[in-house]
């Protein structure tokens, strides 16, 4: 299913704001019993710190819902944080408007060094 989603992305004030965005795109949740579980990623892009736009193929088979996870490289080294620099910072948002051909979804950068499944379920 075609889906273009449109939002901004914010840091906290003060936070350094220089650097790309690495945003994912996860299902919710994906397979069903006992394999049932929560991330199922999708695909990736990258953005800048403000309003962003993105169109991708959701694929209907593989899960249900949508959350956008993203991450700001502070120190420009293409890695969400090593043992030694922790300066990074990342958030995530579940689009409670999904499904839709176009969805709109803030993210606020919020926590260091935190992946997607840090912040969700």
């Amino acid at each position: 299913m075609p889906v273009t989603i449109s939002g901004s992305i914010t840091a906290p004030p003060g936070a350094e704001t220089t650097g790309e965005v690495f945003v994912s795109l996860y299902h919710a949740w994906a397979l069903e019993g006992d394999l049932r579980h929560a991330v199922q990623f999708i695909e990736s892009f990258e953005a800048t710190i403000g309003p962003f736009s993105h169109e991708f193929s959701y694929p209907l088979e593989r899960g249900e819902g949508l959350l956008i996870y993203a991450w700001l490289d502070i120190d420009g080294d293409g890695v969400l944080c090593t043992p030694d620099v922790r300066v990074d910072i990342a958030g995530l948002t579940e689009v409670t408007s999904y499904p839709a051909e176009e969805v709109s979804a803030d993210i606020q950068l919020v926590a260091p060094c935190a992946g997607p499944d840090w912040f969700y379920p």
